[in-house]
């Protein structure tokens, strides 16, 4: 089997690859694969780097502090539930 092609084939058959997995996926294994992307990228900044993001992500502070806010007593509660195992349960 033939192994050396060019970059420009490679970059394009890479591209192509990628097309055709994600079009064969089901709107559940997109979302988990999105879901496990982020998670492990915001996993991967610092605490800073991640409140930038979502402060970016929410754009306006008044919302954003909302949002903080609602997230603060939700963490503080006894009956939470982790969002991870749910989604797994669900995939069932």
């Amino acid at each position: 089997m033939k192994t050396d092609y060019t970059p420009a084939v490679v970059n394009e058959l890479k591209a192509f690859l990628v097309e055709r997995i994600v079009d064969n996926m089901s709107t559940k294994d997109l979302e988990e694969y999105v879901t496990n992307d982020l998670d492990d990228y915001y996993d991967g900044l610092t605490d800073s780097q991640f409140i930038i993001e979502a402060q970016n992500y929410w754009d306006d502070p008044l919302i954003f502090d909302e949002v903080v806010e609602d997230i603060t007593e939700y963490a503080d509660c006894d009956f939470k539930k982790d969002r991870r195992l749910d989604s797994e349960r669900n995939l069932d």
